[in-house]
C-alpha cells in the first residue's frame, strides 16, 4: 500500500484530495463523471499493445468470418463504441447476442477493447458468467462476439423492489434474496480470481438476473489480469495506471494510479460496497463535488443508520476497510461471512418467533385460572418456545439472545411448577437452563428434598399397611387360635352338661391365662415377620390386648362372684365388639364374625344353655374368615399350577400307555 494512502485520515486527507483534484483538472469529462454520474463506469484509456494487435491480426488471418452462420436481427443494446444485436446462430438454431463495433467506428483500439472483454469472459467458464460462444470478424474485418442471450433484469432495478421480487421470483424476503444473489456474484468473482482476473467494476448495474433467477456477472470491460499474459489478449495489471471504476463503489487504491496497489482485495471492497447498499439502500460513496466524493472514497468511512444490523456493520467495516490488508483476505472469505450472516439471521428470526410464544406463555401464566386448560396451554407454549429456541441455537450455537430466551422461558415455567408443587418437573426443566440462578436452584433442591421425604413417608406408610406382608404367619397364627378356641369352647360346653356347678377359676380364669401365654409365645416365634409392618404390629398388639382384656374381665367376674356361664356370655359380647373394630380398621371381612357374635349374644341371653355352642360357632366363623382373608394367594396359585402340571403329566402317561 502506498505511504500516501496509509497516511490518509480525517485531518490530513485534504492534501491528497487536492492532489487528485489537480490530476482530474486536465480531464473535465472525468471530473464531470465523478460528480454528475458517480454511478457510471470510468473507463481508462488503453493504448493498443503489440500483443493485442497481433491477436486481432491473427484472428483476421484465420478468416474467422461468421457470415452465413449468424443471422442478425434487431438491436437490443448500444454503447459508446459497441452495439449488441439479437441474432440466430444458424448452426444450432438458437438465439444469441452478437456484439460488434458501431457503424463508422474503425479504431483498432476500440476493436481490441471489445475483443479483450470477450477474451476475459471466454477464459472464465462459470455458471455465473455469461458464456462466449464464438469470436470472429465480419466482412469489414471488425470483431464480432457471439454470446449467450440473457433475458432478465439488472440487479439494480430489483434490489429495492420487494414487489418485483415477489412477482418474478416468489421471493418474499428481499434481504435474503439480495444476499444470496451477492453470494452468487462472489462465487463468480472468486472463480475469476483463481484465473488471475480482477473485475474492478462490480456493482448491481453489472449483474443481470435471468428469468429463472440465474445470476450473471457482466461488463468485464475494465478487468485486468494479475498474472502476465504473453499472448496480449488479457490486459495486464501493470498498465492499470489510470483511474477506472465506478465512483459510487470505488476502492481508495483505484484512485492512486499505482498498479502495485491492485489485488483481489480490491474486488472484495467493491463487493463490500454492494453488501452495504443492500442494507443502507444507497451505495457507500457520495458527494456534491469532486473534493467531497474523493474524500469520501479515500477515507472509506461508511455511515450506518441506527437500524443497521450490528453483524452486517462488522462485515461492512471489514470489507470496506481503507487499508487492503484489513479487509477479508479473499472474496471467498467474504462470501462465507455473508452465508454466516444469513444463517445467523435465520437463527435470529427463529428466536424472534420463539419470543412471541414466550410472551404468550407469560400471559397465560399471569391471567389464566388454574386448571387443566391452563396446564395444557402452558405445556404447548413451552413446547413451541423450546422448539424455536433449540432450532435457533442449532443454526447458530452462539446466538446469545436465543440462549437467554430459552433460559427465560424455562425459568418462567420452573417458577410456575414450584408454585404448583411439582418439584420433579421443575428439577427436570432446570437441568436445561444453561446457567441456573443460585436462588432458583436452591428453591428447586429444597422442593425436591421435601418431595422425596414425602414420597419416602408415603412408601413407608404403604409398606406398613400392605396386607400381603406376613400373610403366611398371620394365617398360621389365626388358624391355630381359631381351632383352639373352637375346640376348647366345645369341650367347655360338654363339661357344663356333666356337672351341676362349673369351677370359675378352672373354666374362665385359667383358659384366659393360657391363651394370653400362647399369644406371647406366638409373638416371640413370629417376631421378625409381625414387626415388619404397622399392620402386623397392630394386629399382634390387638390380639394380645384382646386376650389381656379377656383376662381382666375374667378376674373382675371372679371378684364379683359371677358364674362361668354369665362371664362367657360377656366374652361373647366382647368378641363381637372386637371383631367389629377390626372390620373398621383392618379387614371388612371381620364384620361377619362380629355380626354372628352379636346375634349369638342376644340368643344366649334368651337361652343361656346355648352359650357354649354359640361361642364355638363364632370361633368357627372367625377361623374361616381368618384363613380365607389371609391365606397367601401366591401359594394358592402355586398349588393350582402344580395341580395342572400333574394333570398334564397324567394325560401324557395315559396317552403313551
Amino acid at each position: 500500500m502506498l505511504p500516501l494512502l496509509a497516511a490518509v485520515s480525517a485531518d490530513d486527507d485534504l492534501h491528497l484530495a487536492r492532489t487528485l483534484e489537480a490530476r482530474f483538472a486536465g480531464d473535465p469529462g472525468l471530473a464531470r463523471t465523478l460528480v454528475e454520474r458517480p454511478d457510471a463506469t470510468i473507463e481508462p484509456p488503453r493504448p493498443a499493445s503489440s500483443g493485442g494487435l497481433a491477436a486481432i491480426d491473427a484472428l483476421r488471418a484465420l478468416g474467422a468470418t461468421l457470415g452465413g452462420r449468424i443471422d442478425v436481427h434487431h438491436t437490443i443494446g448500444e454503447g459508446g463504441m459497441g452495439v449488441v444485436h439479437l441474432a440466430t446462430q444458424a448452426t444450432l438454431g438458437r438465439q444469441v447476442a452478437v456484439k460488434t463495433l458501431r457503424k463508422g467506428v474503425d479504431d483498432r483500439n476500440a476493436a481490441l477493447r471489445i475483443l479483450r472483454e470477450a477474451w476475459v469472459t471466454g477464459a472464465l467458464e462459470h455458471p455465473n458468467i455469461v458464456p462466449v460462444h464464438d469470436v470472429g470478424v465480419d466482412e469489414s474485418g471488425a470483431p464480432v462476439i457471439v454470446m449467450k442471450r440473457i433475458e432478465g433484469h439488472a440487479w439494480s432495478s430489483l434490489m429495492r423492489d420487494p414487489g418485483a421480487l415477489a412477482r418474478l421470483f416468489s421471493a418474499h424476503d428481499a434481504l435474503e434474496w439480495n444476499l444470496r444473489t451477492l453470494a452468487s456474484v462472489c462465487n463468480a468473482v472468486h472463480f475469476a480470481h483463481t484465473r488471475g482476473i480482477l473485475h474492478r467494476d462490480l456493482k448491481p448495474d453489472n449483474v443481470m438476473i435471468g428469468e429463472f433467477g440465474e445470476v450473471y456477472v457482466l461488463d468485464w470491460g475494465i478487468a485486468i489480469s494479475l498474472a502476465p499474459d504473453p499472448s496480449g489478449r488479457l490486459p495486464p495489471a501493470s498498465q492499470a495506471k489510470d483511474v477506472a471504476g465506478t465512483p459510487h463503489y470505488m476502492a481508495p487504491e483505484m484512485l492512486l494510479g499505482d498498479p502495485g496497489a491492485y489485488s483481489q482485495r480490491t474486488d472484495v471492497y467493491l463487493l463490500g460496497g454492494i453488501f452495504y447498499e443492500i442494507f443502507a439502500g444507497e451505495p457507500p460513496h457520495r458527494g456534491d463535488n469532486v473534493h467531497a466524493i474523493l474524500s469520501d472514497i479515500l477515507l472509506s468511512s461508511p455511515r450506518f443508520a441506527p437500524g443497521f444490523p450490528r453483524e452486517a456493520r462488522r462485515i461492512c467495516q471489514k470489507a470496506l476497510s481503507r487499508e487492503p490488508r484489513d479487509r477479508f483476505e479473499s472474496v471467498e472469505a467474504l462470501r462465507l461471512a455473508v452465508e454466516e450472516y444469513l444463517r445467523h439471521r435465520g437463527s435470529r428470526k427463529l428466536a424472534h418467533d420463539a419470543e412471541e410464544s414466550c410472551q404468550r406463555l407469560q400471559k397465560v401464566l399471569e391471567t389464566e385460572p388454574p386448571g387443566e386448560e391452563r396446564k395444557l396451554a402452558v405445556a404447548n407454549l413451552l413446547g413451541e418456545c423450546r422448539f424455536g429456541y433449540h432450532a435457533a441455537l442449532s443454526a447458530w450455537p452462539q446466538n446469545e439472545a436465543a440462549r437467554r430466551g430459552l433460559d427465560g422461558a424455562l425459568l418462567l415455567v420452573v417458577d410456575h411448577l414450584l408454585a404448583e408443587g411439582d418439584a420433579l418437573a421443575a428439577h427436570a426443566l432446570l437441568h436445561e437452563v444453561s446457567a441456573p440462578p443460585a436462588d432458583v436452584a436452591a428453591r428447586v433442591q429444597a422442593a425436591v428434598r421435601d418431595r422425596e421425604q414425602e414420597e419416602e413417608r408415603l412408601r413407608r406408610m404403604e409398606g406398613d399397611l400392605d396386607p400381603r406382608v406376613g400373610t403366611r404367619t398371620r394365617t398360621v397364627i389365626g388358624a391355630f387360635f381359631g381351632v383352639i378356641w373352637t375346640v376348647t369352647t366345645l369341650a367347655g360346653g360338654a363339661y357344663a352338661h356333666r356337672v351341676a356347678r362349673m369351677p370359675y377359676f378352672a373354666t374362665v380364669v385359667l383358659p384366659a391365662v393360657v391363651f394370653l401365654a400362647l399369644s406371647l409365645m406366638a409373638w416371640a416365634w413370629a417376631r421378625e415377620t409381625m414387626t415388619k409392618t404397622l399392620l402386623n404390629r397392630r394386629l399382634g398388639l390387638t390380639l394380645q390386648l384382646y386376650l389381656l382384656a379377656q383376662l381382666v374381665l375374667a378376674a373382675g367376674g371372679w371378684l364379683m362372684g359371677m358364674s362361668p356361664r354369665s362371664m362367657h356370655l360377656v366374652f361373647l359380647f366382647a368378641w363381637g365388639l372386637t371383631y367389629l373394630l377390626l372390620a373398621i380398621w383392618a379387614q371388612p371381612w371381620f364384620a361377619l364374625p362380629a355380626v354372628v357374635a352379636g346375634v349369638s349374644f342376644l340368643i344366649a341371653c334368651a337361652f343361656p344353655a346355648s352359650v357354649y355352642a354359640l361361642m364355638a360357632l363364632v370361633n368357627l366363623v372367625l377361623t374361616i374368615v381368618l384363613v380365607k382373608t389371609w391365606f397367601p394367594r401366591q401359594d394358592l396359585e402355586r398349588i393350582r399350577e402344580r395341580r395342572r402340571e400333574l394333570q398334564r403329566r397324567a394325560g401324557t402317561w395315559l396317552g403313551q400307555a
